[in-house]
């Protein structure tokens, strides 16, 4: 089998890596308003962390 072709089918989908994406983000600030008494640390590292996990596993 080719080798690109492989490749290609281990990459994830790009609507569902969004997708995925936009639910753990939108949990975040879900979370975020329901426990606002939560040591929660500053939103811009959470996104920040968040998003880069999530991008790296995507690969």
């Amino acid at each position: 089998m080719d080798g690109h072709r492989d490749a290609r089918a281990q990459r994830p989908d790009p609507t569902t890596t969004a997708s995925c994406l936009w639910a753990a983000l939108h949990g975040l600030i879900t979370l975020r308003q329901d426990r606002p008494s939560f040591p929660w640390p500053p939103l811009e590292n959470l996104v920040r962390t968040l998003v880069e996990a999530h991008l790296a596993a995507a690969g």
